[in-house]
């Protein structure tokens, strides 16, 4: 889960420049918000994803949960719980399988589907260098009432720089479906998180995900999309939690969405 290291090692000894630091976070956090003007509904995983990494031979229970506050139908209301469940299989590499649940207001908890990740990174995080990156690869089988192609598939490049309190991270996505001849084009995003460390065991923050639509254009689909949060890292105990409340603009049904992540001892 995002911060979950950081949040228990304290601020760390990583010294970069913070006026270069502060520049760079700027601008990609501007470039998003700029870019992006539709909003979809709230995904089963609202997530940046940063440096943390499941231990090695460890097991690891992560609760993806969503809530839409206010909006419109059909998603007003609507609750996601998305349990991942992940296995550090070395220092290189990690894997997760997700299981995407809903439930929407007077009916019983629907299935969305099942995806698969796998993780890697050439090296772990070090003291010797702000700069940390790793790629995520993932699949899926997904309902089709959710995803038209029923299959998908993405590569998630991921970025993040620190120094001192200061944490931002970005990820580029790519997405497409496993289809020889699918219904949906092929579409990006940028996400990005920019959050200081407050104290030890707490980070505040602001995140921010823009998908940037069909990389060929297609009319049938929505060209871009935004929704920022402002989110809360800390722990409790030993569990570790990522709190927020973002809000969409657009053509989007939802407006207010709640979210958590839920690190479970395991």
């Amino acid at each position: 889960m995002s911060q979950k290291n950081d949040l228990k090692n304290g601020q760390g000894n990583l010294q970069a420049p913070l006026h270069g630091y502060v520049a760079v976070i700027a601008s990609v956090f501007i470039f998003n918000v700029f870019l992006a003007a539709d909003v979809i509904a709230a995904p089963e995983e609202i997530q940046v994803y940063l440096d943390d990494f499941t231990e090695v031979g460890k097991y690891g229970l992560d609760l993806h949960t969503n809530y839409v506050a206010s909006g419109q139908q059909p998603t007003v209301h609507q609750f996601r719980v998305t349990p991942e469940f992940s296995y550090g299989i070395n220092t290189n590499w990690d894997t997760a399988a997700y299981f995407l649940t809903v439930k929407n207001p007077g009916n019983p908890p629907e299935t969305d589907g099942i995806k698969l990740r796998a993780r890697w990174r050439p090296r772990a995080p070090s003291g010797d260098s702000p700069f940390y990156w790793a790629v995520n690869f993932e699949t899926g089988q997904l309902s089709q009432r959710f995803y038209p192609d029923e299959t998908s598939g993405e590569i998630k490049l991921i970025g993040v720089w620190k120094t001192g309190p200061w944490t931002a991270g970005m990820n580029f996505n790519l997405d497409r479906s496993l289809k020889t001849h699918p219904m949906q084009a092929a579409t990006s995003e940028i996400d990005t998180k920019i959050a200081y460390q407050v104290r030890e065991g707490l980070q505040l923050g602001i995140e921010n995900y823009s998908s940037l639509g069909a990389i060929h254009y297609d009319p049938t689909q929505p060209q871009s999309s935004q929704s920022n949060y402002l989110a809360a890292d800390f722990n409790l105990g030993n569990w570790d939690f990522n709190a927020g409340i973002g809000h969409t603009s657009g053509q989007s049904p939802d407006k207010t969405v709640l979210k958590a992540i839920i690190g479970v001892p395991f």
